[in-house]
């Protein structure tokens, strides 16, 4: 019922809706917004936080004109629940989707009000390009959860065509691939699904198609050119959409393995491949903003850099860094949460500064919709406005929720974290092992002082139930 709400808001607002032409467009009173997620990016991967070797003077940039938070986590530790919630604006207890999405499975499901839909009930035009990752099949793909456009791969670059995507008309194939070969490794999925060394062994994984709409248009997908062609398309939509409000959610399927980078910025970077694939971003990053300036909406424009969780460690030189935070994806360790983070809006919010209020990525979906004016119901996030346009103002909240799954696995209140089960990969919840530290004097989570302060653990515990019986009360 909430879903055909929102769709008869969309009408009625498209109706009414004025556009204005002949003035400079930063009048516009609703803002248009650019998020750009980043895959698998740590904390310290741009020069603004401290990277040695990466070059990113876009990005650096940006931060010196805006925001750059320092506590800014996102809600999970891996990609699919990251993303679900920064678009429906909860934790994934309340959206449901807590573990990283296959091909050929669903994931988050379209009942859920995403900030997309929102935005289109006070007449935004919306587009996903990029990395989905919140379901293949058709009923979960972008066109059903609010945008208009969609252009990019489904999920992760390193998964492999699923059984049932439909191919364009115009669909581009590579690497010798012809319908009927495709057609072939779509069979095979579907008969050897639970056998991956199978797949890995036929040679299809990381073989992803790309899609235009809910089709694809090109099997496998160049990843290698993936980067310049999102940023372009967005750039395109701003050409195309510059008087009227947008959203464009950019979601780069870097630098997720394997690595890919066009010949531009190959062997560019100290930092080596993964470093070229992160100032490839920077340099249309550069791109993007000045696309916004040439159609003079840049003060009117509000623009999110992100990453989806902590880099992938296991890789290597092929992987980012965390430093000076512990370990990395997969875990709840502060290098698998905390991202960095920056936050413009020239026309409107505070610049030049560095927050080191505790930011969630579900609090953008409540700070955005009430800068469009869009009403919306029942977000675990909180609407930040009063800090972004004035730094001194302090948040109405001090904590942030580490998840596992859809499950709650412990809090940071203030300086202070408490992880009931331990923040490793794999915890096991029957034995649990819990870590408490203070993340002021020791940010790298050195000593745990679980058993050394129990007067904190009890009073932890006892917030996180309040807490969470607060949230879920105000579900209902």
């Amino acid at each position: 019922m909430e879903k055909v709400l929102i769709l008869l808001l969309v009408v009625l607002s498209s109706c009414s809706f004025q556009n204005v032409t002949g003035q400079n467009k930063s009048t516009f009173s609703k803002p248009n917004v650019i998020i750009i997620f980043t895959d698998d990016q740590g904390y310290q991967d741009l020069g603004c936080y401290g990277s040695p070797k990466i070059k990113t003077p876009n990005i650096d940039k940006l931060a010196a004109e805006g925001i750059r938070f320092t506590n800014f986590y996102v809600s999970a530790s891996v990609c699919t629940p990251s993303r679900a919630s920064l678009l429906t604006g909860k934790y994934s207890f309340g959206n449901g989707v807590g573990n990283v999405i296959f091909p050929d499975r669903k994931a988050l499901e379209p009942e859920q009000i995403t900030i997309a839909e929102v935005l289109k009930t006070e007449g935004y035009k919306t587009a996903c390009f990029g990395k989905w990752h919140l379901g293949d099949l058709d009923y979960y793909l972008p066109q059903n959860q609010g945008f208009d456009e969609n252009f990019g791969i489904p999920y992760s670059n390193d998964m492999f065509i699923g059984s049932t995507h439909k191919f364009a008309d115009t669909v581009r194939f590579l690497n010798g691939y012809t319908l009927e070969r495709a057609k072939e490794d779509q069979q095979f999925i579907k008969e050897n699904y639970n056998e991956r060394k199978k797949i890995v062994d036929h040679g299809i994984k990381e073989l992803v198609p790309l899609f235009e709409g809910n089709k694809i248009v090109e099997y496998p997908c160049n990843q290698a050119t993936l980067t310049p062609r999102l940023f372009d398309r967005a750039i395109n939509f701003i050409e195309k959409n510059s008087n009227k409000p947008f959203l464009i959610y950019l979601t780069p399927a870097m630098p997720h393995v394997p690595l890919f980078v066009s010949e531009k910025f190959k062997n560019k970077s100290e930092r080596g491949l993964y470093g070229d694939v992160i100032e490839e971003i920077d340099w249309y990053t550069g791109a993007l903003i000045q696309a916004l300036k040439d159609k003079k909406i840049d003060k009117n424009t509000i623009i999110i850099f992100t990453s989806d969780n902590g880099p992938w460690l296991g890789y290597k030189a092929d992987s980012g860094s965390a430093d000076p935070l512990r370990d990395g994806k997969f875990t709840n360790y502060e290098g698998g949460v905390r991202v960095p983070c920056i936050m413009s809006w020239p026309g409107r919010w505070d610049h030049g500064k560095v927050s080191d209020e505790i930011v969630s990525s579900v609090d953008f979906f409540p700070t955005i919709a009430n800068y469009a004016g869009a009403k919306y119901n029942n977000v675990h996030g909180i609407d930040i406005s009063a800090h972004l346009e004035n730094s001194k103002n302090k948040l109405p909240r001090d904590y942030v929720l580490y998840t596992k799954g859809t499950e709650v696995h412990g809090i940071r209140k203030g300086d202070w974290k408490y992880l009931p089960y331990g923040g490793a990969r794999n915890v096991d919840t029957t034995k649990p092992t819990p870590e408490l530290y203070n993340l002021k004097e020791d940010v790298s989570e050195k000593t745990n002082m679980n058993k050394s302060r129990p007067d904190l653990v009890q009073k932890l515990e006892l917030e996180l139930k309040s807490i969470m019986s607060n949230l879920n009360k105000n579900q209902k």
